[in-house]
């Protein structure tokens, strides 16, 4: 038992062959390991005929793919034939970016598939495909007049192709419909800040409390005040006096003034103690201390 645990753990510490490598996908092991393509992906051919054999077996599989509705392995094989490619000077294929961004348009990778029809043009600036490619990409990223002239540059080089003609007139509409609704957005927009504006400065009107009794004679629409029955704004808690009860006041003699008869007294012609005329009780206040002060 000693033995066999020797010899596992030394399997563990031991590096792992190609093949082992080949079967771990992962971050650390290969990336191609769960495609079925793996065989043609891993190949690193050196010599520059088993590359070209290689680019054509990848093509033939990427079609397939594509057929298939593959796109990511499509995707995959069309790079891992422009990367073979791309180590042999003077070999680059225009048609495989230009069918890579096609099957990056299906991914809805965008801005990719732009780069791979620029490219494309690059390489060969008479491959047509390419300049619908850029257009499609271009009316995805609301670019309408650049997506436009890419249409009629390829218009120019085949006036034959009416799918040209289709992009420009959908680029178009585009273009007009976005121009629409963002003139719709901004009336909206101003719309609702003149009633935002209207809301917040506008006055309720004041309404008029109705009377809750028939015939009771007050109005209610000042808070505070009442109409007297002359029809006169008075306070609320001012009580109105009959005839009858003013003719009873002025009977007995209330409210009027009357004049005091009395005998007046004479004023005080000598003060007592000392004080003075205002205060003759002698008051402490009123007591002259300079001779306190003086014999203290």
């Amino acid at each position: 038992r000693a033995a066999l645990l020797r010899i596992r753990d030394a399997r563990r510490t031991q590096p792992l062959h190609a093949a082992e490598k080949m079967a771990m996908p992962g971050v650390s092991g290969n990336p191609y390991a769960a495609s079925r393509h793996a065989d043609v992906l891993n190949e690193e051919p050196v010599e520059e005929g088993a590359k070209l054999r290689l680019v054509e077996e990848i093509k033939n599989r990427a079609k397939g793919a594509f057929a298939q509705k593959d796109m990511p392995s499509a995707e995959m094989l069309y790079g891992k034939a422009i990367k073979v490619l791309d180590s042999i000077p003077g070999k680059a294929e225009a048609a495989l970016f230009s069918n890579r961004a096609m099957v990056r348009l299906n991914l809805n990778k965008v801005e990719e598939a732009l780069k791979d029809a620029t490219r494309c043009i690059e390489i060969d600036p008479n491959f047509v495909k390419a300049y619908h490619r850029k257009a499609q990409a271009l009316v995805r990223m609301n670019e309408w007049d650049d997506a436009i002239a890419a249409a009629e540059e390829g218009q120019r080089r085949d006036p034959s192709n009416a799918a040209f003609a289709e992009i420009i007139k959908k680029a178009k509409e585009d273009k007009e419909k976005d121009a629409e609704d963002k003139a719709k957005l901004r009336r909206d927009a101003q719309d609702a800040t003149v009633q935002l504006h209207n809301a917040s400065t506008a006055r309720a009107p004041v309404k008029k409390r109705e009377s809750t009794e028939e015939g009771d004679g007050v109005d209610t629409s000042m808070r505070g005040y009442k109409t007297t029955a002359d029809g006169k704004k008075t306070s609320y808690f001012h009580t109105d006096i009959s005839e009858e009860a003013k003719k009873l006041i002025e009977a007995q003699g209330f409210g009027k003034p009357k004049k005091l008869e009395g005998p007046a007294e004479a004023e005080p012609t000598e003060v007592k103690g000392g004080a003075s005329r205002w205060n003759q009780a002698g008051t402490y206040e009123e007591k002259g201390m300079t001779a306190w002060v003086t014999e203290s």
